[in-house]
């Protein structure tokens, strides 16, 4: 029992020991862990850095710079102060054409030669005409634009189509198309663009306007030969010079056919054309008309005219003659005065 006793009373002692933690050092700032990275790889950025300049040159210069290119081509007007067509053949012309071309100027280029075509913008289809060889141009803001070739007529229907469409209106719309390649200024390399310009331009219209002067009948004249003379004003609102030749023209009074009418060698300029013409006309039936209740007051009669025939060096121009009897021209003739002054006589109407 002492043992226990001893143990019960026996003192007991608690050591309380504490453990040092190490102390762990503050981390350092990222800024100068970054300027240690990139003293470290600064090749690698400086390497995309080029790269990622090198690219951005590169989609200007392989995309920026040809839509550029285009809509500069695209925004230039394209103007034209006259067009001849001469030498006329049955398969060619010659064809000059005057124009300029202007662009606002803010970018230096050359623009290639290329073939282009024309064609009716509004026709269905659109069917070049004609293929025409166009000169190296470039990018200042005003420059002259002069053509002048020989051209093969390779579509005979799509040249007699325009022909018909250009006697006819008043104006009508023709597009000039091709595709060539541009080099800006300070580039070596060329990129592609498309040409198209639609010009609006005046035509014939069925000579709206013509007048006869100076008419003389000759009761003389022998059976088949010209038995009437005079002069004609023509009008030619479109900037277009064309050879035609010797031109004859089928008339009509009414219904009634009274015969043919030629203008020799007829060269149209723009503006006023007098020329000489001569007509073998059915004089009875012409007689008849200017009498009847209808024209006899005034002696004026609507006379029209079909074309007949269109010879130029002894060969038929298709184009030209397409052109002309499509539709019928008509031209009043004040032929009671024509009859006055050639024979003296005075129209009456019929009494009633």
């Amino acid at each position: 029992m002492s043992d226990k006793q001893d143990t019960e009373n026996a003192e007991v002692y608690q050591t309380e020991s504490r453990v040092e933690q190490p102390t762990v050092p503050a981390a350092a700032p990222k800024k100068k862990g970054f300027l240690a990275h990139l003293k470290r790889f600064w090749w690698a950025y400086l390497l995309v850095l080029i790269c990622g300049v090198v690219l951005a040159v590169c989609l200007t210069i392989f995309v920026g710079v040809p839509k550029i290119a285009q809509q500069k081509v695209n925004d230039a007007k394209l103007e034209i102060q006259g067009v001849n067509v001469i030498n006329t053949k049955p398969n060619s012309i010659t064809l000059q054409i005057n124009s300029t071309i202007t662009t606002d100027g803010s970018i230096k280029a050359n623009i290639d030669a290329f073939d282009g075509v024309m064609y009716l913008e509004d026709l269905p289809g659109q069917t070049p005409f004609l293929n025409i060889s166009f000169p190296a141009t470039n990018g200042d803001k005003h420059q002259l634009v002069n053509i002048s070739q020989d051209i093969t007529i390779e579509d005979h229907d799509a040249f007699n189509t325009f022909n018909i469409w250009f006697a006819a209106n008043q104006t009508l719309n023709v597009t000039v198309y091709g595709k060539t390649k541009v080099k800006p200024s300070g580039l070596s390399k060329k990129f592609g663009v498309t040409f198209k310009k639609t010009i609006n331009m005046n035509g014939l219209n069925l000579f709206n306007g013509t007048t006869v002067s100076d008419g003389k009948i000759d009761i003389s004249a022998k059976k088949g030969q010209p038995n009437f003379k005079a002069t004609a004003d023509i009008p030619n609102a479109s900037y277009f010079t064309l050879e035609i030749g010797n031109a004859t023209f089928t008339n009509f009074i009414d219904n009634t056919n009274i015969g043919n009418l030629t203008i020799p060698n007829l060269l149209l300029v723009p503006g006023s054309n007098k020329v000489p013409i001569t007509a073998d006309l059915d004089q009875v039936a012409v007689l008849e008309e200017v009498q009847t209740p209808k024209y006899c007051k005034t002696g004026i009669i609507p006379v029209k005219l079909k074309g007949a025939a269109v010879v130029n060096d002894g060969q038929t121009l298709q184009y030209f003659l397409d052109g002309l009897s499509a539709n019928n021209e008509t031209v009043p003739m004040d032929i009671g005065s024509i009859i006055k002054s050639s024979l003296g006589t005075t129209v009456s109407c019929p009494k009633s």
